[in-house]
This record gives C-alpha cells, structure tokens and sequence, in this order.
C-alpha cells in the first residue's frame, strides 16, 4: 500500500529553474529604469531577494497600516518594497507598484524546467494527488506550470499569497492553512518536495510532515535538518514512492 496521499511540490528551483527566470524579469526591471543589466548588479539584485523573503517569513518586514486593509494591498505592498530597497530609495512607492506589474509579468516569460520534471509528473499524477506549494505570487503559477506542459498534472495550487496573513513556508501555519484549503489533515499521509532546506525541509519538520530534499548539486546534509528522504535527480522520486 502507497504511503502517501498528496505530494506537495516546491515550484521555483524543484520544476522550475528559477535562476534564468528571475534573470530574466530583473533585465525587465532594469528597463523600466534605464539601468544597464551587470552580472554584478544581477547577484546583488538575487541574494537580496532571497533574504528579502527570509526576512518576510520571520516577520521582520514591517507594512504600513495603510497597507494592511486587504489582503491585495498586503501582498502588493510586500512585493514591491523589495524594489525600492534594491534601488536604493531612487524610485518612489509607485514606480515599484509598476515595476512590480512588470517583474511578475516577465516571470511568465522565460520558463526552463528542471531536468526530468515532466517524466516525474507524469507518472506520479494518476497515482497521487499532486499540489504546487510556493511562496511565490499565485497568479505566476500557472502560467509557469502551462509553459513546461505540466499544469494537468497537479490537482491543486497553493501560494503565500492565498493564506490570511501571507505567511510563507516553513512557518507551521502555511501548512496548517494548506491542510485547510485540501480539506485533510493527515500529516503522515503527506509528502513535501523542494530543494530548500530552509523553507521546503524545515517547514516540513515544523508542521510534522515527511519531506524529500531535491539536492541536484549533491551538497552536505547539515546536522540541523533532517528529510525523510533526498533526491539529486527528480526521477528518483518514481523509484522511491
């Protein structure tokens, strides 16, 4: 008998490649500036992101109260902030709403997937039932999943932005909002996938679900972590489960 019921996949760098989708969108961001595009000037723009988003997930990003009356403006609000502190105070409010428009639409543009994510999909979707749980923007999603002809493969999508507070793996009440949203709530009947040990294998541990590290580059385990299960190549998972 299967163990699992659902298969919780990580999008951004489990299906996707998301390095040369963000490289992408940061060049169209540039654009709207009038700033030329610098290796340099792109792995500032990288890691401030990611922090950017750690930082988020700790709740030490703070958001006005004008700002906190719905949950778009919320969401709005938070995604555009990173903007103004990449460039530093040189553009206003409203120039990182707009380029905030800009960014998100350029995610939708450029999608490479990860090698084998297709041939995985396929065969795990009539066996389980498959769910995207992403920190990024919902409505990038399917665009994304649609460009790599996986889109009929999962049964459900989940992001962030869909939760009442917006709050972001690993904390515990993104999965407890999740488990909400499925409408079923057996942990140990749930399987999350994704390459960060941060957000993917501590939220895992966090909520009290099993977890697979997608490690493509083969590094160290740290001592702190501890998956049920890792991977290097995504087709494992066919053999695994």
């Amino acid at each position: 008998m299967k163990k699992y019921d659902y298969i919780l996949f990580d999008l951004d760098d489990t299906l996707i490649d998301n390095l040369e989708n963000v490289r992408h969108a940061y060049k169209k961001m540039l654009e709207y500036v009038g700033v030329d595009y610098t290796e340099e000037g792109f792995k500032k723009w990288f890691l401030l992101d990611t922090q950017y988003w750690l930082d988020f997930g700790n709740k030490k990003i703070d958001v006005p109260l004008e700002y906190q009356t719905s949950q778009e403006l919320f969401v709005k609000y938070v995604r555009s902030l990173r903007y103004m502190k990449y460039l530093e105070g040189k553009i206003s409010l409203n120039d990182a709403f707009i380029i905030n428009d800009i960014y998100l639409q350029a995610l939708n543009e450029v999608v490479v997937p990860i090698c084998g994510a297709y041939e995985t999909l396929e065969y795990l979707h009539d066996k389980y039932k498959l769910v995207i749980t992403t920190n990024g923007p919902t409505l990038a999603v399917e665009p994304k999943l649609r460009k790599i002809n996986c889109l009929a493969f999962f049964d459900y999508i989940f992001s962030s932005d869909m939760t009442k507070k917006t709050v972001t793996k690993p904390n515990r009440e993104y999965f407890w909002e999740l488990q909400n949203f499925l409408n079923y709530y057996k942990n140990n009947r749930m399987l999350i996938v994704g390459d960060s040990l941060k957000t993917d294998i501590k939220g895992g541990m966090n909520a009290g679900i099993d977890s697979c590290w997608f490690n493509p580059r083969k590094e160290e385990l740290p001592i702190e972590y501890s998956p049920t299960m890792v991977i290097s190549n995504l087709q494992e998972l066919t053999r695994k489960l």
